[in-house]
This record gives structure tokens, C-alpha cells and sequence, in this order.
């Protein structure tokens, strides 16, 4: 196995030389899969300036530098693009539109920020014994799932 089965990021080998090349180039795709944050997910074509170390999934129809990499994390770097694929699950945010975006089987869907909230949760009451620290406690996660918009008010 020369690569991690679910990023694909390259194993160093026995008796391999330059091991320093692999080692950088994997710590090169986990810098940009970790909290993973995309300038754009609406451009084909590759930005005239790119800065080390800026992202973006690559939309269809892909052009240029770019041409057949559509759906892919496009990665620059000092020796170039290089091209990530993204698993299912996998959940990104679009610097551009604010938005959150998740890989589902049938393609890219938004899921921040919500567009309808859960339905309202009861703060709890009554039961044989009142713990009021436990209340407080359940009070404030419901207070700041309703301000993160995941639950109603």
C-alpha cells in the first residue's frame, strides 16, 4: 500500500529515497483538507493569481489548467495545482457565499446555514425530582442551538 485509503495521502517506504518529497507532499493535501475552506465553488477555470495554499472545487465544464479535474479540490501550491478528490460526508465551506456545502451521494448540497430550523424543543418540566443545575444546563444548549439557527425559537 503506498497511500492512506481514505485521502489518498502518500506512505513513506522502506528503503525509499528523498522521503523528505513524500513526507512534505502529504502534509501539503492535509493542510488542505483539514477545516476544509474553498475561495469559490463556481469557477471552471483556474484564478490568474493564486496564493499558496488556496482551494477550490473545481465546477463543470473544468477549462485550462483545470480541464477534467471537475468535482475536485484544486490545491495551489509552489510546484502547482495538485487535485484532491472529496469523499462522501465531506463538508466544506464557500469563502465567496458564506455557505456550507456537504458531498452527498447525488452530488453537493447546502446545509449552513439552514433554511428551515428544527422544530422548537420544550425546555423540560415537572418529573418527581427538580434538578435545576441539569435545567440550566439543557436551557443554555437549546438558547444556543436556537441562536446558531438549528432550532426554532
Amino acid at each position: 500500500m503506498e497511500t492512506t485509503p481514505r485521502h489518498a495521502l502518500p506512505l513513506l517506504l522502506p528503503g525509499q529515497a528523498q522521503k523528505d518529497v513524500t513526507h512534505n507532499e502529504a502534509l501539503l493535501r492535509i493542510d488542505a483538507l483539514l477545516f476544509l475552506e474553498v475561495e469559490r465553488t463556481d469557477l471552471g477555470a483556474p484564478p490568474a493569481a493564486p496564493a499558496p495554499g488556496q482551494c477550490w472545487l473545481v465546477a463543470d465544464p473544468a477549462t485550462g489548467a483545470w480541464e477534467g479535474q471537475a468535482g475536485r479540490l484544486a490545491v495551489w501550491t509552489l510546484a502547482g495545482w495538485r487535485f484532491l478528490d472529496l469523499g462522501q460526508g465531506v463538508a466544506l465551506r464557500d469563502r465567496a457565499s458564506g455557505r456550507r456545502l456537504r458531498r452527498t451521494p447525488s452530488g453537493w448540497v447546502t446545509d449552513w446555514p439552514m433554511t428551515t430550523p428544527l422544530a422548537a424543543v420544550q425546555l423540560p418540566a415537572g418529573g418527581a425530582v427538580v434538578d435545576a443545575e441539569a435545567r440550566a444546563a439543557i436551557a443554555q444548549i437549546l438558547g444556543r442551538l436556537q441562536a446558531l439557527g438549528l432550532l426554532a425559537g
